[in-house]
């Protein structure tokens, strides 16, 4: 993924657009124009993607409180 980041960025999409695209684009594009070192990517990368997985199951399970049922996948 860090060189697909790094083509859209050759190929002119402004780190900024790609920043606000989602977590990975995120992360990878400021590590790749020098605002984070690889480790510093990979930390809060981690810590951002298990945030949101935190958010989506909150959310999921206040729909199956509301009465959607939801088909869990183990």
């Amino acid at each position: 993924m860090v060189e697909e980041v790094k083509k859209l960025l050759d190929e002119g999409i402004p780190a900024e657009d790609l920043i606000y695209y989602g977590l990975e684009y995120k992360y990878l594009t400021e590590y790749l124009i020098g605002r984070l070192s690889y480790v510093e990517m990979v930390s809060k990368l981690e810590i951002a993607i298990h945030q949101f997985a935190k958010r989506q199951m909150t959310w999921f399970r206040g729909m199956e409180r509301r009465g959607f049922t939801i088909h869990w996948l183990d």
